[in-house]
């Protein structure tokens, strides 16, 4: 008697998530590109100009609430470890910098849980970790390239949809970490 109460159950809840999820369309994959100003993982240095990424992603969705993907996230700027001058008897002067950044580019998974998940609305958490690679120019006490880790926690995203198949959307993005605190992302799923 037991048994037929428990797979009773289990059928009626398998049902009705089925009937629920039934007029719901999942869109599985998505494709996007976001932009903003990135924080490198040594902030308190000289800075030669400001720090910009780029990155572009790629999500599956698992579940409703549940996303796993990649990104491939560039970053733009100079970051300058430190500068000195050096003065001769004469008067003259030499400048130097310890080393320099040329651009660091970062390959990392990501998982995102979103709060809430509606046909033309979505709010979401998101963590990040993966390796960034780091090319400059040497010196005698700096070496480039350099690996890294990488980490960015996304308190707090959102994205609105829209289009003819509600496939196309726009949001942002509140977190911290190597990506930066915000940034502005566009997209397209399918």
């Amino acid at each position: 008697m037991t048994k037929r109460i428990f797979f009773s159950l289990t059928v009626l809840i398998f049902t009705s998530t089925l009937y629920a999820q039934e007029g719901d369309v999942l869109l599985k994959h998505e494709l996007k590109a976001s932009l903003g100003p990135a924080l490198v993982s040594d902030f308190w240095l000289q800075d030669d100009g400001c720090h910009t990424n780029f990155s572009i992603a790629y999500f599956y969705r698992i579940e409703k609430r549940f996303w796993a993907g990649v990104n491939f996230i560039q970053l733009f700027g100079n970051k300058i470890n430190y500068d000195w001058r050096e003065y001769g008897f004469n008067g003259s002067f030499n400048d130097f910098s310890k080393s320099k950044m040329k651009y660091c580019a970062i390959i990392a998974p990501e998982i995102r849980l979103s709060y809430y998940s509606e046909k033309d609305f979505i709010l979401y958490g998101a963590f990040s970790g993966g390796f960034a690679w780091e090319n400059g120019y040497d010196n005698k006490t700096e070496k480039y390239p350099i690996q890294s880790p990488y980490l960015q926690i996304t308190w707090f995203g959102f994205s609105c949809i829209f289009g003819k198949n509600n496939n196309i959307f726009l949001g942002g993005e509140l977190g911290f970490g190597c990506k930066g605190l915000i940034s502005m992302h566009g997209g397209y799923m399918f």
